[in-house]
């Protein structure tokens, strides 16, 4: 018997094990709503060895090469490889899936949107958060290069976390800021910044502290993966991207949400900062003015006056 049957087998008997299970008069054994699979309802797996329990259907390790490539009944849902070197299974009485899969050694995630790579892993099925270690490094058409010393993503909802940062490539997004208006002239560009890892170094201390603040103001106009990104990704990486910061700071000069006079408490506004701060109504123009005006008069010392 090769071992693509003997798997095959192992999932029949594990079939059949929760359906006699539900039959029964017990909690019955089929995953339950919302359980770990994620949206994947089967899963192929192939490895050099192999060892279970034909009795319970249940599969306890594979060695030597193990790979697993999870399907859906849904044709939109792309299927979910992974394979690593060993992997090893733990099971909850009475459960037809696997609660938790720790898989070791070259380690590799082909999600549908990015490719991870890493020593080790750890997914729990139940919550769908698979942790990575061990020299991780996340790809995909976006991100280049992602690593850290741990990251957790969840399949269920696309969301990730990495701890302690750095990336190649990080693109931030949606911050395009259409031209045209007189407004332009109070844009942020590039050379208006004397100290640009001054200015993220400020901005993440304030939006980290909970008195209100300029950078907490402005990092709350932000989106929220940008914000993360803004918050989390290495200072020396950003500073090659001085070009999308500026986007991302010009998209938080149209905010009309910007000013709050708790925010800039003991920051001195000029006569037209707090004359256009006073105004009931802005134009577009009117408002970047402002906002650029604010953004001096928090940090003089790190950004021009327009």
């Amino acid at each position: 018997m090769n071992m693509r049957m003997a798997c095959a087998l192992m999932l029949a008997c594990s079939a059949a094990l929760a359906a006699e299970t539900a039959k029964a008069p017990a909690p019955a054994a089929a995953p339950e709503k919302g359980s770990g699979m994620s949206g994947y309802s089967s899963m192929e797996i192939e490895a050099g060895r192999m060892k279970g329990n034909f009795a319970t259907g249940a599969i306890d390790e594979m060695t030597e090469g193990a790979k697993i490539r999870l399907l859906s009944t849904d044709p939109d849902k792309k299927p979910l490889p992974i394979k690593a070197q060993t992997m090893k299974f733990t099971w909850k009485e009475g459960q037809s899936t696997p609660s938790t899969i720790v898989m070791d050694h070259n380690v590799e995630v082909n999600h549908p949107d990015a490719q991870i790579t890493a020593g080790h892993a750890e997914w729990n099925f139940e919550s769908g958060e698979v942790v990575f270690t061990g020299e991780h490094v996340v790809n995909n058409d976006r991100i280049k290069g992602l690593r850290g010393e741990k990251m957790m993503l969840n399949v269920k909802t696309n969301n990730f976390e990495v701890i302690r940062v750095r990336a190649d490539e990080v693109p931030l997004q949606g911050m395009d800021v259409p031209g045209g208006g007189k407004g332009d002239a109070s844009l942020l560009r590039e050379g208006d910044v004397k100290d640009w890892a001054g200015l993220i170094g400020k901005l993440r201390a304030e939006a980290n502290a909970e008195p209100a603040s300029p950078g907490r103001q402005i990092v709350s106009q932000i989106s929220a993966d940008n914000r993360k990104l803004l918050m989390s990704v290495d200072t020396a990486v950003l500073l090659q991207r001085k070009g999308d910061i500026v986007k991302l700071m010009n998209s938080v000069l149209k905010s009309p949400k910007l000013y709050s006079a708790d925010a800039w408490k003991g920051h001195a506004l000029n006569e037209e900062a707090q004359k256009l701060a006073s105004a009931e109504k802005r134009t577009p123009d009117e408002q970047i003015r402002l906002n650029r005006l604010l953004l001096n008069a928090a940090y003089p010392e790190l950004v021009t006056a327009p």
